[in-house]
């Protein structure tokens, strides 16, 4: 399956959120609505790579940007601005050394993966859709294809 490609990636700033600070603060403050993902192309390691910083109204550097996410999709989204992507984080959940074939046996319910699909692994004697604490944030794996998505970015720079 491909990747999202930068070209894949739409920026829409209205008017009013494009240069919000209007030369005040020596920076220019933009909001920007960022779309990607049709759930056939898959999330590329290391993140969504966006569109040139000129995009953004942006002619020299994004300093800084800050992601609002839909707070439904379970996701956290990150700017990072060393390779100027959009990483997306999910919950992990690290295992021990057990192979889930020799698991046979064991009472538990089947780990879902951010798709929804069920893996082999089980979590041993815990109920069917019980709330537990899986772990810290993982990147989102190479192999998840997102819906399509759309996050606000605030974004500071030159």
């Amino acid at each position: 399956m491909a990747a999202i490609e930068s070209t894949d990636v739409t920026v829409t700033i209205s008017g009013r959120d494009r240069d919000i600070g209007h030369g005040a603060v020596q920076k220019n403050i933009t909001i920007a609505d960022i779309a990607f993902g049709d759930g056939v192309k898959t999330y590329p390691t290391g993140g969504v790579p966006l569109p040139s910083i000129g995009n953004f109204g942006f002619q020299r550097e994004i300093a800084f940007g800050a992601v609002e996410g839909d707070p439904d999709d379970g996701f956290i989204y990150k700017y990072d601005r060393g390779n100027h992507t959009l990483k997306i984080f999910t919950q992990g959940l690290v295992t021990g050394s057990t192979a889930a074939a020799s698991m046979d046996g064991y009472t538990g319910t089947k780990i879902e993966d951010s798709d929804s699909a069920e893996g082999d692994a089980v979590v041993a004697n815990v109920a069917v859709d019980t709330t537990v604490d899986m772990g810290p944030m993982i990147e989102l794996p190479d192999t998840i294809a997102p819906a399509a998505t759309e996050v606000r970015m605030l974004l500071l720079g030159e």
